[in-house]
């Protein structure tokens, strides 16, 4: 952008890579007496000089007590954010990180020339969005669909029965006994007993091999890959699952519905709200991917390092409630906080880049929230958290989370407008 000053030439600023505005700001001699004697004001209420009373030292007893540089810093620790944001204002910039100041003498020493470096929002250009299309792909529940989760519950229902003389199948389980196991093998003990189900990856892929085909009471023998010994093992029994009828009393053991009619209903009604959950979320997905690969944001560094920091914050409070510890997960991964930070920056990039799309899309489009929006989201969340609504008014009133709040909610419709509009919707 090309450098813009005031009509009295008094700031000018440029942007630069990384999404960071340049300000050179003049302030005049007049302004920095003005600055220094706020000063002396404020450090002789201060400041206890010898032999006066706090307030009462004049400027000069003052300035060689604390020092000429001191009285200076005071000055500019006051003038320099002010003229900073009066000159952020002008410019009408959105800082999103704190500023580095950098101080001159003025023109033919007078007065001050300082410049301010700041990472500023970056611009977004969105395409027109409404010419791009994303396809929405529905898949119906089948039949075959409702049948599969039947007979996942039956598998859970069902119970393990001797196969008498019949012999061990994949999917069947053999009561072992182990004579002899070579060392290292930690699932054979000898002596120990053990359920193994044949193809079911517990033991060695040898040994579960040799179980296929075995019958109660046969022994088998078989060698490892990579071991010196032998294994051999007694087959005290084997079992197979013996499942449930398919019937109502099926369906009223494991649902509270009286018929198997009506867990199919329910379970096809499940399965149906599931996938237009799951679709949804993949149009969304595919939403965004589409807009992003033709939007060019140049990210601050700021905006994506404190995203980095609260997907750690996430992956913290993630380990907490599993008993873990950042520390341990590091040890476990066989890497260091900086490796960590370093995996974590491309998805906080994709992060920020899909908030500040939505951010646009929500100022194009006018969006804004109502008193009703508002209302049912407090509502829900008090839902979800088993609060009175009144408790969580108060718990969001504190701090900015009020402001998270809205900017969430406004970003969802933002994100459903999108969709609607690459859809070919109104």
């Amino acid at each position: 952008m090309a450098p813009m000053a005031t009509a009295a030439e008094k700031m000018a600023w440029r942007t630069e890579p990384g999404s960071r505005a340049v300000l050179e700001i003049d302030i005049s001699e007049d302004e920095v007496a003005r600055a220094m004697d706020q000063a002396y004001a404020t450090l002789v209420q201060r400041v206890t000089v010898p032999g006066f009373r706090r307030g009462k030292a004049p400027r000069a007893v003052l300035e060689r007590h604390v020092g000429t540089d001191a009285l200076r810093e005071e000055a500019l620790e006051r003038l320099l954010p002010e003229r900073y944001a009066q000159a952020v204002a002008q410019a009408g910039l959105s800082p999103v990180a704190r500023p580095s100041f950098e101080v001159k003498d003025g023109a033919d020493g007078k007065g001050l020339h300082f410049i301010a470096t700041v990472e500023v929002r970056p611009q977004v250009a969105l395409p027109d969005y409404r010419t791009i299309r994303v396809a929405h792909d529905a898949h119906p529940v089948t039949d075959a669909d409702v049948d599969r989760v039947l007979e996942d519950l039956r598998a859970r229902q069902g119970r393990l029965v001797s196969a008498e003389a019949e012999p061990a199948g994949r999917g069947d389980y053999v009561l072992l006994k182990v004579a002899e196991a070579p060392a290292g093998i930690a699932r054979l003990q000898p002596g120990k007993e053990i359920l193994a189900e044949v193809g079911g990856g517990l033991l060695p892929a040898e040994v579960e091999a040799a179980l296929e085909g075995v019958r109660t009471g046969e022994d088998r023998e078989v060698q490892p890959a990579g071991s010196e010994g032998t294994v051999r093992l007694h087959v005290l029994d084997v079992r197979r699952k013996a499942l449930p009828a398919l019937d109502d009393a099926f369906a009223r053991t494991v649902s509270d519905e009286p018929t198997l009619a009506a867990l199919r209903e329910r379970l096809r009604e499940r399965l149906a709200r599931e996938r237009a959950e799951s679709e949804a979320r993949d149009v969304r997905e595919r939403a965004l991917e589409a807009v992003l690969a033709q939007v060019s944001i140049d990210l601050p560094d700021s905006m994506v390092l404190h995203e980095v920091e609260h997907m750690l914050e996430e992956l913290a409070r993630r380990l907490q409630s599993r008993g873990l510890s950042l520390e341990t997960y590091l040890r476990s991964q066989e890497k260091d906080e900086a490796t960590l930070r370093a995996d974590l920056r491309p998805g906080a990039e994709r992060r920020v880049r899909v908030r500040l799309v939505l951010d646009e899309v929500a100022r194009r489009e006018g969006l804004t929230l109502t008193e009703e929006e508002m209302s049912r989201a407090v509502e829900n969340l008090a839902q979800e958290s088993r609060e009175d609504v009144q408790k969580m008014q108060g718990w969001l009133a504190q701090g900015d989370r009020l402001a998270g709040l809205q900017e969430y909610l406004l970003r969802q419709k933002a994100m459903a407008t999108l969709v609607a509009g690459m859809s070919g919707g109104s």
